[in-house]
């Protein structure tokens, strides 16, 4: 039993997430490592292209409307957080099913 997630709610969460991904992994047809690096690639360009538009949203708010620069700053963080937390979830799922698949 874990102080942090006594009950192991959190770890069936993030099994099943995994098995999500497995699933989708394979009916996409990823079998070689090159396509499995191509994922992790992915990914990363995709959570770099979401920063940056939220950055440019933000600089939007601040140069039109900068009395609403504060809740823009705001709703840019959060979502910068979540943009973050969900890839850094997601390559470590297309990293375990790199290891698992190709014994790496």
């Amino acid at each position: 039993m874990k102080i942090d997630d006594p009950f192991g709610r959190t770890a069936q969460k993030q099994e099943r997430n995994y098995a999500s991904v497995r699933s989708t992994l394979q009916a996409a047809g990823v079998t070689t490592p090159a396509q499995v690096e191509q994922c992790l690639r992915s990914i990363t360009r995709n959570a770099l292209i979401s920063t940056v538009v939220i950055g440019a949203l933000a600089a939007a708010v601040a140069l039109f409307y900068p009395q609403g620069l504060s809740v823009a700053l705001v709703c840019a963080g959060v979502g910068w957080l979540w943009i973050s937390a969900t890839a850094v979830n997601g390559r470590r799922h297309v990293q375990r099913y790199r290891r698992e698949m190709f014994k790496k």
